[in-house]
Parts: structure tokens; sequence; C-alpha cells
């Protein structure tokens, strides 16, 4: 006669987890994961910035590949005074509390400059750009640099 729960082959297969046990771990495991994963941005302060900068850098990349496939020129201004980015006649893109961000623009030859509302930076249907770079620092001092050059319109992080 064998007890409850166990059986005469035990010896050959071994034993295992039940059901049960499962669900258990799982469930625990689900509660550590929602304490802990909303305290992650204030354990690593840094990673909203970085983000941030990665975020910035992929829209500058985007708006160059904008200019070039629609064939005219496409502007990401800066409304410092609001806190965010403004891209030509689209909804406004806030920046994350605590995040400085300050434009950098390249001087035109000659002294021209370009007839815009805000500062900001501009990409031509050719590929090139303005030129120029975004600074994005916290007061802790981490800080990214987004440099955009003139000629290619390449768009670099410098971290």
């Amino acid at each position: 006669m064998c007890a409850a729960g166990s059986s005469a082959r035990s010896g050959v297969y071994g034993t295992g987890m039940t059901l049960l046990e499962l669900l258990v771990v799982l469930v625990i495991a689900s509660l550590m994961l929602a304490l802990v994963a909303p305290n992650v941005a204030r354990v690593l302060p840094g990673t909203e910035l970085k983000g941030f900068a990665l975020q910035t850098a992929a829209l500058l990349r985007e708006l160059r590949s904008e200019a070039l496939t629609r064939v005219e020129s496409r502007v990401l201004a800066l409304v410092s005074e609001e806190r965010r980015y403004r891209v030509q006649n689209s909804a406004a893109l806030p920046w994350p509390e605590g995040v400085q961000v300050e434009l950098e623009v390249n001087e035109l030859p000659g002294g021209l400059q370009l007839a815009l509302d805000q500062p900001g930076l501009v990409f031509y249907p050719d590929g090139s750009s303005n030129g120029g770079s975004l600074v994005l620092h916290r007061a802790e001092g981490d800080r990214y640099r987004i440099q955009v050059d003139a000629f290619t319109g390449r768009v670099v992080i410098d971290g």
C-alpha cells in the first residue's frame, strides 16, 4: 500500500513539483515584480535622462528621414518656456521633470539667420541640416550631447 501522494515508482522518476506549488511561486514572483518595478526609476536616476536622449536622437533621425522622403524641410523647434519640443504643425513633446535642454545652433556663413519663430534644428530635403547640438542635462551632473552634422544631417549621441 502506498502513502497518499507517493507512488511505487518514485525512486525511478524522482519527485516533482505540484501545480499548486508552481502557482504559489508564480504569485510570489508577480507580487515582488509589482512592488519593485515602480521603484527602478528612483534607484537608477540616469536611466530617464538616457532614455530621453535616445528618444530625442530617434526623433531627429526620423525628421531627417521625413525631409528626404517628403522632399520638404522639417524643423524641430524648442519651446523653452513650455519645456517642450515642437515639430511643425504637430503636438508638442514634453521634456521629463528636472531635465534641462540647451540648443547650440551652428553659425551660418556670412551671418545669415534662419527665419524661425523658436530656435531649432532644420533638416533639408537633400539630407543636410543647419547643424548644431542639443545638450540634455540634470542638475546632478548627468549630461548627453546630441550632435547634428550640418553637411550630412547625421545624428550622434555623446554621453
